[in-house]
């Protein structure tokens, strides 16, 4: 019984979200700035990912199409001081694997760390997937409608129409069967 009780809380925190409202005074920062440009969100804007290259996106009535982008695309908002974000990376190489040639994901940070922190965050987690940093993620994240938990997961078919959302860690057989769905 005792164990019970000491598990539940536990599972409680695990498999809940993050709440974005424990971000600090720095990503409050940047999110009142991205929501402050003058530019459309209608506007394409990129997101800059690890590699230095650039993810070009322009936004319609049913999603986001990426430039170049012939792949479903799972965006992903985490953070580097969330449990259940660091618990879904293991997944998330999963079916990086399991879908290459198929499926893009994008991890979309938010929080302000260095690109020094956030390739030590890479590397000792393994992540096998692109990761967003930058102002212009905050930009996306409004430009969603807004991210009000994190883990938070959007997934758009090839063709950039919104197929589902995930708030909340998400079980990898659940996101697997979405996007086998995406994909054929």
């Amino acid at each position: 019984m005792k164990i019970n009780l000491l598990i539940i809380p536990f599972l409680a925190l695990f498999l809940s979200g993050c709440d974005n409202k424990a971000n600090n005074d720095a990503n409050v920062t940047k999110a009142a700035s991205a929501q402050s440009q003058s530019a459309s969100l209608e506007a394409p804007f990129e997101l800059t990912l690890m590699d230095e290259s650039k993810l070009k996106l322009q936004k319609f009535s049913d999603g986001f199409k990426v430039e170049g982008n012939d792949e479903a695309i799972l965006f992903n908002f985490f953070a580097t001081w969330c449990p259940p974000c660091k618990a879904e990376i293991p997944h998330l190489n999963n079916l990086n694997d399991k879908f290459k040639g198929k499926l893009k994901i994008v991890s979309v940070l938010m929080e302000d760390k260095t690109k020094d922190e956030i390739d030590a965050f890479m590397k000792k987690f393994n992540i096998n997937f692109n990761v967003s940093y930058g102002e212009n993620n905050f930009l996306f994240a409004k430009a969603l409608g807004g991210v009000v938990g994190i883990p938070y997961m959007v997934l758009y078919k090839p063709n950039g129409e919104y197929a589902a959302h995930y708030v909340g860690l998400v079980p990898e057989e659940m996101l697997e069967s979405d996007i086998n769905k995406v994909i054929n």
